[in-house]
């Protein structure tokens, strides 16, 4: 079957469908990728073919003035200011690159692009999700409204999730419509995911969704990239982690800050205070130090290679980078700035695999000093992080997603 992996977000929202990708082709299907130009060389680097988005998000974050680091609104802004000039080509753009295909998969960014771009093209949508979304539940708290009190009862958790979806939609619902009414000629809602399966890339372990459903949901465990058979760690990495102090990882991905070398400097002297060493992965936030007995700096590395390696992860909270510090089995402390974050830090706090989260807004070198001494010397905390891995290492998140694609190849008659 000829399927189009579809998705606008950043490095951590982009990777997973990276490796949805490499599940679907090993299991027989001929798969193609539509993706910002700043990480269609993820698809290329494993000989998917990708069609690149004109423009570059990482351009956009850079120039935000630090927009996640204030967090929802100002992100929901942004994306409300940048999307109008950008979906109308993009729009063209898929449309071009999925000429063909038999069916469509995406996330939410997924969906941003080429939910329409399916219907015009005849072709289902099949939604490919790294949150929770589309199944309300009275169990936890929707993902932009992690912070709904348990007291408040059922009812209102369920309503956090409708909620949630509202506020999801808002930086989108109204462009989607007019550039499916002006450039593809298409009129009312969206049919094209109508009667076809929902795709989880996360853990059941860490979420579990409700039964039940208009639509089948399948929860197939986490999509995850692994580091390309050809990667060797710099000599000096290796030496750094081998010897001395412990040694934890920092790092915010493509989280943008008003003064990265600040935020640099309240990370390292959260160290220092915590008598740690680090690892500093730059990434879109631009962390950056000289290098010295005590930090290794670099942009980036797989997190799949990285995070087994060290004591402790410091991260944002991207769906993507929790699923591979849950899959590593070290404690993380999370750090979140925007949208679905703190949900993932509330995950990984109830779960008891890393110290209760730090927001961007309130961290302090003694709060993250804090949490740092408590995710490397607390052994019940790295027991419960150590056993949820081998849960979540159990899964094969591609091949699960790869046996639905199956069965609807089977139901379309493209087997």
């Amino acid at each position: 079957m000829r399927i189009a992996v579809a998705c606008i977000d950043t490095r951590g929202g982009v990777q997973p469908y990276v490796g949805l990708a490499l599940g679907l082709r090993r299991a027989g299907h001929d798969v193609r990728a539509v993706a910002p130009s700043d990480l269609a060389p993820l698809f290329e680097g494993v000989n998917i073919p990708v069609r690149a988005l004109s423009g570059s998000i990482e351009e956009a974050l850079r120039a935000s003035g630090g927009a996640a680091e204030r967090g929802r609104l100002a992100t929901i802004r942004l994306m409300s200011r940048e999307l109008p000039s950008r979906l109308r080509t993009w729009t063209k753009e898929a449309l071009e690159a999925c000429e063909g295909v038999d069916v469509v998969t995406g996330g939410v960014g997924g969906m941003v692009l080429a939910l329409s771009v399916a219907e015009k093209l005849g072709a289902p949508f099949v939604e490919a999700h790294l949150q929770p979304v589309g199944a309300p539940t009275d169990a936890y708290p929707g993902v932009l409204l992690p912070g709904t009190p348990p007291w408040l009862g059922r009812a209102a958790l369920r309503l956090s999730h409708h909620l949630s979806e509202r506020i999801l939609w808002l930086p989108f619902k109204g462009q989607m419509a007019k550039t499916r009414e002006e450039v593809l000629g298409l009129h009312g809602p969206p049919r094209a995911a109508q009667g076809q399966p929902v795709l989880y890339g996360f853990s059941r372990h860490v979420v579990p969704l409700p039964e039940g459903g208009e639509r089948p949901r399948h929860v197939t465990g986490y999509w995850m990239l692994p580091a390309p058979p050809t990667f060797r760690p710099p000599p000096a990495l290796e030496a750094f982690l081998a010897g001395g102090r412990p040694v934890v990882s920092v790092g915010f991905g493509s989280m943008s800050s008003r003064d990265p070398q600040r935020l640099t400097a309240l990370a390292l002297g959260a160290a220092r205070l915590a008598k740690v060493r680090v690892v500093l992965l730059s990434g879109w936030g631009g962390l950056k130090t000289l290098e010295n007995d005590d930090v290794f700096c670099a942009d980036a590395l797989p997190h799949d290679w990285l995070f087994p390696r060290v004591a402790a992860a410091v991260h944002h909270g991207g769906a993507g980078t929790t699923g591979a510090a849950l899959r590593a089995g070290v404690p993380a402390i999370v750090v979140p700035f925007t949208m679905d974050q703190p949900f993932w830090a509330s995950r990984v706090a109830a779960l008891g695999a890393g110290p209760a989260p730090i927001s961007r807004r309130w961290l302090t070198e003694a709060s993250l000093a804090a949490a740092l001494r408590t995710a490397v010397c607390d052994e019940a905390m790295r027991k419960r992080a150590a056993e949820l891995s081998e849960k979540i290492r159990s899964e094969d998140g591609p091949a699960a997603a790869a046996e639905c694609f199956g069965r609807l190849a089977a139901s379309l008659g493209k087997t």
